[in-house]
């Protein structure tokens, strides 16, 4: 029987212009949520006909390609969602096995086309990029990335085919550490345990359609909007870290925060596979009702800040043994 969902698959190329298709480099390792959307309304048409059943014609509207992908956080197969979410065309440093890979928001995406077959038939979606990309986990659970996609173009279309695959690796939820420190200072500085429970980082590239009158039903370009970046941090209550963030919030008092995930995987000798954010910002809500486990939690929110010492709103970092992307 055809249509099985375990024949679902994603490859990926990058573009060199964007809405222009490429040949897939690269299978990727999304999760059986992820898929590729395609929007278009169906128009009936109804006239003055003198009769009840005045619905005489049908027409179509412009089209709205987009699709979600998920993955559990991975320092190895996030590369590619960050370059088309937060900044292209970035290159690792690193002179040994270990490779670190520096993201900090940029004017300029990586246009990526997205093979996809959903179990039934393939499909190609081009000019996509990440419109929203989200990473939220819990001690206990999993850390999961979640990136919303916006594009150009869907069609079917073959599937390149015969791309090497590979072992992905995972960061699970209880491979977290937290850090605060001064706003403006060195990101990683200050420990602060036993205190994080969940969390979640959206970062919203608020990327808009633009339709022109070109007698072309698809999105003629798709511009780059402000950047939002929250976090939002459930904390136990009781520890004094916990009071002393509730009265940064009270005083409106700056911070810089770093979520650390992994640092159990070694590369090669001392160097292990992670991913670093890093968020200068202020708190800008705080709920107190909140419960885990019998105890009480407080969830505080945070909204990322231009950090001039630093020179970033938000830094994603990610050490692998990746050497390039693609």
């Amino acid at each position: 029987m055809a249509g099985e969902l375990w024949n679902m698959q994603f490859e990926v190329g990058k573009e060199s212009t964007p809405n222009t298709p490429v040949a897939s480099t690269r299978l990727m390792y999304f999760g059986m949520d992820s898929k590729l959307t395609r929007e278009r309304d169906v128009r009936i048409r109804r006239y003055a006909t003198g009769a009840r059943e005045n619905a005489r014609a049908a027409s179509l509207g412009v089209e709205r390609c987009g699709g979600v992908l998920t993955a559990p956080l991975s320092a190895s197969e996030i590369i590619e969602l960050l370059l088309c979410t937060i900044k292209g065309a970035v290159t690792p440093t690193g002179a040994g096995t270990a490779k670190l890979w520096t993201f900090v928001p940029g004017t300029t995406l990586d246009p990526l086309t997205i093979r996809y077959h959903d179990g039934a038939r393939p499909w190609r979606g081009s000019g996509y990029y990440g419109t929203k990309l989200t990473i939220a986990g819990s001690v206990t659970d999993e850390t999961k990335v979640t990136c919303d996609l916006i594009g150009r173009s869907l069609v079917q279309s073959a599937l390149t085919g015969g791309l090497t695959g590979r072992v992905p690796d995972v960061i699970e939820g209880w491979e977290t550490k937290l850090y605060i420190d001064s706003f403006g200072g060195t990101a990683g500085s200050t420990v602060v345990s036993d205190t994080l429970i969940n969390w979640s980082v959206e970062i919203d590239n608020q990327i808009k359609r633009s339709f022109w009158a070109n007698n072309a039903a698809g999105a003629g370009a798709l511009p780059l909007g402000e950047l939002a970046v929250k976090a939002s941090l459930v904390f136990e209550a009781a520890p004094a870290g916990t009071l002393t963030e509730y009265n940064n919030w009270d005083a409106a008092t700056k911070r810089l925060v770093r979520l650390e995930f992994g640092q159990n995987e070694v590369i090669s000798g001392a160097d292990k596979k992670f991913v670093t954010i890093d968020l200068p910002g202020a708190w800008t809500m705080v709920s107190r009702e909140g419960e885990a486990e019998g105890t009480r939690t407080y969830e505080l929110t945070l909204e990322a800040l231009y950090d001039t010492t630093n020179s970033y709103s938000l830094q994603i970092r990610a050490q692998n043994a990746r050497t390039a992307a693609y």
